[in-house]
């Protein structure tokens, strides 16, 4: 904008000055507009305006959950945050069923786990305390056995069928024993495997779960997502979908610039050309950097028209903590420096059979004299022969009567 308005003001000084001679043969020397030249630098600018951008951005979305999420709170847009901050609470039905299912069934798992060994425990003392009615048993038998000589043939074999009953009855429940012990731990075994699965199916429903709290693992500020559905900013409320885009943090230690720049300027500009930027909203930071990107392929302003503008990065050499991306800025791209030269104003160079002509001021009259032009831009012109730093010239021609033949 400042380049345009600069390039409308010497339009209209270029016009008035025409007028004014063409409208004036008779005009007198003081009335010709004159300027002083002098060796200066001379700086080629292309002034553009552009806007600031972090170079590394971290994005946080919906997790790879192929199920509807709404985004229950999120934390306000601008916002600077650390690590660790919430920055999203999602809320998944699904998801929330699925833990609660896993979790249910785990506690059914161990409560029946819980029974069985209680069970088989009972059945423990059961069949000891059955050991060791028999073996008092035998032992009572014993002590009467010792009668035996007192007693009748068939009174010694009873208890000696006795006894050897005892013993039968001992060995049986032993074994009893012993094969509730090993069935027992069988399905014991079967079941821990089951707590184990329900286990990790509450594990794997909770991780689901802890991943639909988005936090912030650096320092930023919070930018919004746009949903690709309106193209509107996120908001509570809101549905999304897997590996969808939420939240941005840029990383504002690393800044650079996006600027979009007409066809004309376009190919005036160059792969590490050097600029000076503006913050529009702050102008007492001025920044330094260079342009290190220019897309081969302009776009459209609008869809019929043929007017096209190229994208250009350029990057920062420093950054400053008041500094966010989205911030509007102006560019001063240093297209040609050249220095300690002749610079005269465009206005003062005359064509004459396409030979540059000025008239240098002499005397209350003007001298024709012949120059050649090195460079120049839309304001101003590198004399390479003709002047030697000092002369004044005439920013209009002057007429015929006032130049020495």
């Amino acid at each position: 904008m400042l380049l345009l308005a600069h390039r409308l003001r010497s339009s209209t000084l270029v016009l008035f000055l025409g007028w004014l001679t063409s409208c004036s043969p008779g005009i007198e020397f003081n009335q010709i507009i004159t300027f002083p030249i002098e060796k200066k630098d001379f700086r080629d600018v292309v002034t553009v305006s552009g806007t600031l951008e972090a170079i590394n951005t971290r994005s946080y979305g919906c997790p790879g959950i192929w199920t509807d999420v709404t985004i229950q709170y999120l934390i306000p847009e601008g916002t600077f945050v650390e690590d660790g901050d919430t920055l999203c609470i999602l809320e998944a039905r699904e998801i929330e069923n699925e833990y609660l299912q896993a979790v249910n069934e785990l506690e059914n798992t161990r409560a029946e786990y819980n029974k069985s060994v209680a069970d088989l425990k009972l059945k423990f003392l059961m069949l000891e305390a059955q050991v060791k009615t028999i073996e008092a048993s035998t032992e009572i038998a014993k002590l009467d056995s010792l009668q035996l000589e007192f007693t009748s043939p068939s009174s010694r074999e009873i208890i000696r069928l006795e006894l050897k009953k005892a013993e039968l009855e001992r060995d049986i429940t032993l074994k009893k024993l012993e094969f509730l012990t090993q069935i027992n731990n069988s399905e014991l075994q079967k079941m821990k495997l089951k707590i184990d699965q329900f286990k990790n199916r509450v594990d794997r429903a909770r991780s689901k779960l802890d991943k639909l709290t988005l936090t912030s693992e650096i320092e930023g500020i919070v930018i919004y997502d746009k949903l690709y559905t309106t193209e509107k900013k996120v908001r509570e409320g809101d549905i999304v979908w897997a590996n969808m885009p939420i939240i941005q943090i840029p990383d504002l230690s690393a800044m650079q610039v996006k600027l979009e720049v007409s066809e004309a300027d376009y190919k005036r500009i160059v792969k590490d050309q050097l600029l000076e930027l503006v913050v529009d909203a702050f102008p007492e930071i001025r920044l330094s950097g260079r342009i290190k990107y220019k897309a081969p392929v302009g776009k459209p302003v609008n869809e019929d028209s043929e007017v096209k503008l190229f994208d250009v990065t350029a990057s920062l050499d420093s950054s400053s903590l008041n500094i966010q991306p989205g911030l509007g800025v102006t560019c001063n791209i240093l297209v040609k420096n050249v220095p300690d030269t002749i610079v005269v104003p465009v206005i003062s160079l005359f064509t004459e059979d396409s030979i540059k002509i000025v008239y240098v001021a002499d005397n209350e009259r003007f001298i024709r004299k012949i120059v050649s032009v090195s460079d120049y831009n839309n304001r101003e012109a590198i004399i390479g022969k003709g002047l030697d730093g000092h002369e004044i010239l005439a920013l209009m021609k002057p007429p015929e009567s006032l130049v020495n033949p």
